[in-house]
């Protein structure tokens, strides 16, 4: 997170950690189990990226109660297009318009049973859970699969970078019920390319932690990267469509 506090006002960070130890206590009073995961699960283990959200997974039969509890606490929320719960920090700063600060949960993927998470310090609270490398990857692998290419590299890397043990991540993403994210795996491995690959991976749309870019140059750099991935996909469908 010490990336996020460069780029950010001391008013909006402290928004934002006290709107994130918020949650955390009120996750462990309602016995509400959660793992971190995303880019601040990444950063505690490879070399950190900025990021504006902090993405929290719990269980399906969870959601319920977590929305009945945010209303409990009064706590605004939004589910987006993505199926993921969104709170975000209040402010009418210019900045809170061009980067939110939000944290956000998703469901855990059917068949996935988070053991073991690795406890971590964010925000000066300790123990919070944080997904171990070996879940990551099985997530990564199956956002791939649901068509989020820019997965594919985030997976590939932790595994280049030995941070996740492969079988560990094999039979993480077994239990994964009605998924093919082991043909993502099997692709990283074997350096054999898949269809996701095949989309320009020297334009991923990984965040660049130079630590002296400012709001504005990482939202070019992220618009840049986005329309040359989407231009390369109208092509790979454009190639296939005349080959047909």
């Amino acid at each position: 997170m010490e990336i996020l506090r460069l780029f950010e006002s001391d008013d909006r960070m402290n928004k934002f950690q006290n709107l994130f130890k918020q949650l955390i206590y009120v996750l462990s009073e309602e016995n509400i189990k959660y793992v971190i995961i995303g880019t601040v699960a990444y950063s505690e283990y490879a070399p950190p990226r900025a990021t504006n959200n902090i993405n929290f997974m719990i269980s399906e039969s969870d959601c319920c109660k977590l929305e009945s509890v945010l209303k409990e606490h009064g706590i605004d929320f939004i589910w987006n297009a993505y199926q993921q719960l969104i709170i975000a920090v209040k402010d009418d700063s210019d900045e809170t318009k061009k980067y939110p600060l939000e944290l956000s949960f998703q469901r855990a993927p059917k068949g996935l049973t988070v053991n073991r998470p690795i406890p971590k310090e964010i925000f000066g609270v300790a123990d919070v859970p944080v997904a171990s490398p070996e879940v990551l990857v099985a997530l990564w692998c199956l956002a791939v699969i649901n068509g989020n290419p820019k997965s594919y590299y985030d997976a590939q890397m932790v595994i280049k970078l030995q941070l996740a043990d492969v079988d560990r991540c094999a039979a993480v993403i077994d239990s994964l019920l009605e998924s093919d994210a082991n043909k993502v795996l099997r692709s990283i491995l074997t350096g054999n390319a898949m269809y996701v690959d095949t989309i320009n991976m020297g334009e991923a749309l990984i965040l660049p932690s130079d630590l002296i870019q400012t709001h504005e140059e990482i939202e070019l750099v992220k618009a840049h990267r986005y329309n040359a991935v989407q231009e390369r996909r109208r092509q790979l469908c454009k190639a296939i469509q005349q080959t047909k």
